[in-house]
């Protein structure tokens, strides 16, 4: 998704190299048994970007389907934005389902609010790669996000995706999926398996460490420790042709086990 805004705003292809975000699959093993009383859960920041109003909407209609079903939405609320918060609270009250629906506010461990869900939902307008979504396929659970930045890749088919701003579309496939718990099962394995396969934590600190040696592959050093990156790799005789100029480098630059520590 970034690469093709990237693409769009100019920058050569050759020059982009996708690493996404990680997470370690072991701090965020299996959650366990789903809750008993049908449970959507969200975890994130109270803020408007995050759109709870789509969210509370959706809630409202999954409830008329499934009255014992509750919403329970896991976060802190930044300075400044109680306003928001408050009329979150209010919108749930206006649409009759105030007492399904509980701002849990911050929790110690966060696997605790992808475990209280059936259903983990991320309802946002815009978002880059969340961590919260592979954190809650690292644990398991089926989910339900918004068609927002790099979130249709992060799922792939290990869970539902709907248009963002929309409640009916999000409510459908909450009920879809809390109304079948052995496809919710399947996907929420399916999930943890794709992020082991694709988006932990080693890998993108191998993407990164990547990028830098590939980088290093086509660099020299310079004076005063400084490091020139050329877009071709230098001639063989480089380093010989700059200590000829300046003697003095030739005991300043670092021995390479220095510069691959």
């Amino acid at each position: 998704y970034n690469r093709r805004w990237e693409e769009r705003g100019g920058t050569p292809s050759a020059h982009i190299r996708t690493v996404y975000n990680g997470v370690d699959p072991a701090a965020f093993p299996p959650a366990g048994p789903e809750p008993e009383t049908p449970t959507l859960s969200w975890a994130g920041r109270v803020d408007p970007i995050k759109d709870l109003e789509t969210l509370i909407r959706a809630f409202a209609l999954v409830h008329q389907e499934i009255p014992e079903a509750r919403l329970r939405l896991f976060g802190g609320t930044p300075k400044g934005g109680e306003a928001y918060r408050d009329g979150c609270i209010a919108l749930a009250a206006e649409l009759g389902v105030a007492d399904s629906v509980a701002f849990e506010g911050r929790v110690a461990d966060i696997t605790d609010a992808y475990a209280a869900g059936n259903v983990v939902m991320l309802s946002s307008i815009s978002e880059g790669f969340p961590f919260t979504l592979i954190e809650a396929m690292s644990c398991g659970r089926a989910t339900v996000s918004t068609d927002v930045g790099g979130v249709r890749e992060a799922v792939g088919d290990t869970g539902l995706v709907v248009p963002p701003r929309e409640p009916e579309p999000m409510a459908a496939a909450a009920i879809e999926l809390l109304r079948d718990p052995a496809r919710r099962a399947r996907l929420g394995e399916g999930a943890r398996l794709r992020v082991i396969e694709q988006f932990t934590l080693r890998q993108n600190i191998d993407g990164f460490r990547g990028i830098y040696t590939e980088l290093l592959g086509t660099a020299r050093w310079m004076p005063g420790g400084m490091v020139a990156v050329t877009d071709q790799a230098p001639s063989p005789d480089w380093d010989q042709q700059l200590t000829a100029a300046r003697p003095e480098l030739a005991t300043a630059r670092p021995e390479p086990s220095e510069v691959g520590a």
